[in-house]
């Protein structure tokens, strides 16, 4: 009996790749797979969609905010639209509280990254809170997923 396991390796990949990319509209969401951390998905058009955990601001009192930005693997492209969404669960549901845009060059850092916050009505009612990040590279057919972030659970009144 023969086994083959260079197919089985591939096909393996090809699932482990497609896993961290997830298929999205901005306020209909599957789970999503803690802290402030950048996290993000790779596509198959040479570049990676990047965003962070929802956080509270460094800068801004009682606000929580989240940024989205782009990576450049290879190819032509210079700059992406982000669209980033900052989401609270609602029940079962997620409901967008922010949404930021920017055409940006890759890279991320304050002047190259879409930013979505919220004010915050208290600091003692706790809620869960997760962003949506969708990188569009300009002139260039990309696909349809976004990068959606873990949930982070913040003292933060909506």
């Amino acid at each position: 009996m023969k086994f083959r396991i260079g197919g089985a390796s591939a096909a393996l990949a090809v699932l482990l790749t497609a896993a961290s990319i997830v298929p999205a509209q901005a306020d209909d969401h599957r789970e999503p797979a803690s802290s402030y951390r950048a996290v993000h998905a790779r596509s198959a058009h040479g570049f990676l969609t990047k965003g962070d955990y929802a956080h509270f601001s460094h800068t801004v009192s009682k606000t929580v905010n989240a940024h989205g930005w782009w990576k450049k693997i290879d190819g032509p492209a210079t700059h992406a639209k982000i669209t980033i969404w900052l989401q609270v669960k609602t029940g079962s549901k997620w409901k967008t509280l922010d949404k930021g845009v920017k055409t940006v060059p890759p890279g991320g850092g304050s002047n190259k990254r879409a930013v979505a916050n919220w004010k915050c009505t208290n600091l003692i009612v706790k809620n869960h809170f997760r962003t949506v990040v969708d990188a569009d590279i300009v002139g260039y057919p990309d696909s349809p997923e976004k990068l959606v972030t873990k949930t982070q659970t913040l003292y933060c009144g909506i």
